[in-house]
């Protein structure tokens, strides 16, 4: 084991991560992202989707300082809202009953402000041209009466011409990442899709590409082998929630696992699943965490973050303090630290033999070992009791620690020899994080 790795693992209390240089692109075995200088870039999003609607402009910038100074270094947003959404002034991104041939100069003014505002905090936009929509409301597809929605009623040309303008005006900032669609599959509306996209991919220069699709559904499902598509995105609650419109939803370990085994590869992250604050007792912290620890130890660039200021209602404020979104601040530097883009998932559970939770269950617990078996770390959703096979390190010796995510701090346990058989209990009944560190 490097020394400087286990100085760092003992001293995990929150400390910065590099700000990214803008553009990204893939690493080399196609996992994950890297930066400008080649330094990895761990996905880590907010989701506030009406940003360019609902605030001041001092309100924005104080929306983004804050988000940055809890360690997200991406913001998802819709560019142009849901169909009917004006902005604080009143604007709607579009003339002339959503004639998309007719943006709308005085509201993207007022996004270019927000978007070189972002670009001077450091902050990753990943912005949706035209949202989709999931229930016949917004941009994609025909409406409850069967009328056909902005989209669909301009025609394909008109997309075509629509992704070329945004392109024209937005393709030049290394700070943005596109995502097509919005919380739906493409078939609604797929030749408008496929022209929008293909109108933005020949404007743009140094820009990733990802698609939202419906929840269970990732981009890779629904567009395998789109030439402009750079990124998978991937969605889903868990089993048990009833509050999407497909009941059957795995958990994020599942998909991702599945989205991480196809070929060709392509890095991938999770892009939305349950929101902090909203589905009931569902949305808590512990939810939150165990979404974007689950992601990220089962092969995913990163995760976002959902609460209720996707909509930005009075008492953002109050949701920017929301106890989940502050314990994710330690997720970026402990990545960091056990070196994340040089972990594999232990997809098959080798590693704990016994009291994982139970695969296909919101409690299971997920481990990322090495590439080189040098060290593992394991998320536990609750406190238990567990069995290890540290024989899966390649050292003769591991040392053991607890690491609280909602704290950040350190536990130490003890050394083994990993030719013995290791059981533990967790500190308390809370979710813990089990740091194995070959000697």
């Amino acid at each position: 084991m490097r020394p400087v790795l286990i100085a760092i693992f003992f001293c995990l209390t929150i400390q910065g991560v590099a700000q990214a240089v803008f553009p990204l692109s893939i690493s080399e075995n196609q996992r994950y992202l890297v930066d400008a200088e080649g330094s990895p870039f761990l996905y880590q999003a907010d989701t506030p989707w009406f940003l360019f609607f609902k605030l001041t402009m001092p309100e924005v910038k104080e929306y983004i300082q804050a988000r940055k100074q809890k360690g997200f270094n991406t913001l998802q947003i819709m560019l142009t809202g849901g169909k009917g959404l004006e902005n604080i002034d009143g604007e709607l991104p579009f003339l002339n009953n959503y004639d998309l041939a007719q943006p709308n100069e005085k509201f993207f003014q007022r996004v270019d402000s927000i978007v070189v505002g972002a670009q001077n905090q450091g902050l990753l936009l990943a912005l949706v041209p035209l949202w989709s929509g999931c229930c016949r409301t917004d941009y994609a597809g025909v409406d409850a009466e069967g009328n056909p929605l902005p989209l669909n009623r301009n025609g394909v040309e008109k997309a075509r011409a629509y992704g070329e303008w945004v392109g024209d005006r937005y393709g030049s900032y290394n700070h943005i990442m596109w995502v097509l669609g919005g919380d739906n599959d493409p078939f609604n509306a797929l030749e408008e899709i496929e022209a929008m996209a293909d109108g933005l991919h020949r404007t743009s220069n140094n820009q990733l590409f990802t698609y939202h699709a419906s929840s269970t559904h990732s981009s890779t499902d629904v567009f395998p082998e789109a030439n402009w598509l750079d990124v998978s995105m991937v969605y889903t609650y868990f089993r048990g929630f009833n509050k999407a419109w497909n009941k059957i939803q795995p958990d994020v370990y599942e998909v991702c696992y599945d989205e991480y085994q196809k070929t060709p590869t392509m890095p991938f992250f999770l892009g939305e699943s349950t929101y902090e604050g909203e589905h009931d007792d569902w949305g808590s912290a512990l939810q939150v965490r165990k979404q974007a620890y689950w992601a990220v130890l089962s092969g995913a660039t990163g995760h976002a973050y959902g609460s209720p200021n996707w909509h930005l209602r009075d008492d953002w404020r109050k949701v920017l303090q929301f106890p989940g979104a502050e314990s994710l601040k330690h997720l970026p530097p402990l990545m960091k630290s056990v070196g994340w883009p040089n972990l594999q998932p232990n997809w098959n559970g080798s590693f704990i033999e016994q009291g994982d939770g139970g695969y296909a269950t919101n409690d299971y617990a997920v481990t990322a070992i090495s590439i080189d078996s040098t060290h593992a770390i394991t998320y536990i959703p609750s406190g238990r009791e567990i069995q290890i096979d540290p024989s899966l390190i390649s050292n003769k010796k591991v040392k053991l620690n607890w690491y609280n995510p909602r704290s950040g701090q350190t536990v130490a346990i003890k050394t083994y020899s990993t030719t013995e058989q290791i059981s533990l209990t967790t500190p308390d009944n809370q979710d813990w994080i089990l740091l194995s560190i070959g000697q």
